[in-house]
């Protein structure tokens, strides 16, 4: 008996910020869950179960679970959403101390294409890694990767490292060597931003419109950096075959297509 109640005993052990994320993402979608039930529930109810199930974070992610524990003022599913997208942007804020972003004034005039100028910043890998970690933990099920993050409150978009070198062609008008593998990763990356871009634009559009709208976007991006038609065709049937088409379902829509209601273009034959 003694020995059983020493095995049990242990000196408390404060969770990790992975495990606390875990934690408040469970707690989230029931939350979330319950509002699209329908369920009325209380700023003191929730304030009360966040208390109970999730609990106070190491240093780094208080501003994180302050901004969760605001967000128990939504009465409503949208209202859950915004908080949500709060939660995101004390995440960033908890990371982007450690290796600065920078911004870049070039890769906004890419933006502006979709009709919206933000502020672009680019991540360094050491802190991008660690907050792609967490951010798949948040927002687990609603991306399928994490390239880029649209924040329209701060009118913002945050790139990971890998687009930010992939662009570099882009911006410096040097065009990778036939057949490489960086055609693609560039033709990817624009989408990457002009994905982005359109969620600043239309905040409440769906991803499958989205995804839509940003592959239809590559074609006249690399005409407007002085390639000819043929190359823009190479990119953009690559953004076409080899990204939007390996999308999982969920993130298509059988309208994208030549002609479809999706077709930014319908006059022109040339697709996407």
């Amino acid at each position: 008996m003694g020995l059983i109640a020493l095995f049990a005993w242990g000196p408390w052990r404060e969770a990790t910020d992975v495990e606390w994320l875990g934690t408040y993402r469970a707690w989230s979608d029931d939350i979330d869950a319950a509002l699209h039930a329908g369920l009325v529930i209380s700023r003191t109810d929730c304030e009360s179960t966040f208390d109970d199930e999730v609990g106070q974070p190491q240093e780094r992610l208080q501003p994180v679970a302050a901004a969760a524990r605001r967000g128990c003022a939504a009465s409503t599913p949208a209202g859950w959403r915004t908080g949500k997208a709060d939660v995101v942007r004390a995440l960033v804020g908890a990371h982007d101390d450690l290796a600065p972003p920078r911004r870049r004034r070039d890769l906004s005039e890419i933006a502006a294409s979709v009709g919206v100028r933000p502020d672009v910043y680019c991540w360094q890998p050491a802190g991008w890694a660690p907050f792609f970690e967490q951010y798949a933990i948040v927002r687990g099920g609603e991306e399928i990767s994490l390239e880029g993050i649209a924040d329209s409150a701060r009118n913002r978009i945050d790139l990971g490292p890998d687009v930010c070198a992939a662009l570099g062609f882009y911006v410096d008008r040097v065009r990778p060597t036939a057949l490489s593998y960086e055609n693609f990763e560039m033709a990817e990356a624009l989408m990457v931003v002009t994905h982005q871009a359109e969620h600043l634009k239309e905040p409440t559009a769906a991803e499958p419109e989205v995804e839509c709208s940003a592959v239809q976007h590559v074609r006249p991006l690399v005409r407007a950096a002085g390639w000819d038609a043929e190359y823009a065709t190479e990119l953009a049937s690559q953004a076409w075959e080899l990204s939007y088409r390996q999308l999982p379902p969920a993130f298509r829509n059988p309208a994208c297509r030549d002609g479809g209601q999706l077709d930014r273009n319908p006059r022109s034959s040339a697709w996407p």
